[in-house]
């Protein structure tokens, strides 16, 4: 959440109000998609993966990145996201809630499960169209490998680093 306070104060930054109303006149209508994970362990763990190696995604020729250190396992960590995810997660509805939003609830397994349909969910909710001739084709993959099972089964066991 703290990145919507300090992208808000960058547009207007001499202007108090409500943050929703910020954005409408900042973009015109707005409307909001919610993706969170409903596997927050999963989450955490390819949160830290990801930090660990500096591999976030992969390359244009659907290669991953190359890490630059070799991904550990570390309970503490993986905790302490799993905490700061549960954070985030209750600020966002505490920000819907209070700013009067109703977006699109959509959980990243229903994206990593129906990209392509997915897509169209969000086009539709957004009141968009792809262009004529179009095909939505996804372009990224799911990173998570066996490490990342190995990783959330030893965190479920209480398996220490």
């Amino acid at each position: 959440m703290g990145y919507l306070a300090r992208n808000l104060a960058q547009l207007y930054p001499d202007v108090g109000g409500a943050d929703a109303a910020l954005l409408h006149q900042a973009f015109g209508r707005t409307r909001f998609v919610y993706l969170h994970r409903g596997d927050t362990l999963a989450q955490a763990v390819s949160w830290l993966r990801a930090e660990q190696t500096n591999v976030w995604f992969e390359t244009p020729l659907g290669e991953p990145g190359r890490p630059e250190h070799e991904p550990r396992f570390d309970r503490d960590q993986i905790g302490d996201l799993i905490q700061t995810i549960a954070e985030h997660n209750a600020a966002w509805q505490e920000w819907f809630a209070s700013a009067g939003v109703r977006p699109l609830s959509l959980a990243y397994e229903e994206l990593d499960g129906d990209a392509v349909g997915t897509t169209r969910a969000v086009l539709d909710f957004l009141g968009l169209e792809p262009p004529p001739g179009r095909e939505i084709v996804p372009q990224h993959r799911r990173l998570a490998d066996s490490l990342n099972e190995q990783w959330a089964d030893r965190y479920r066991r209480g398996q220490p680093s």
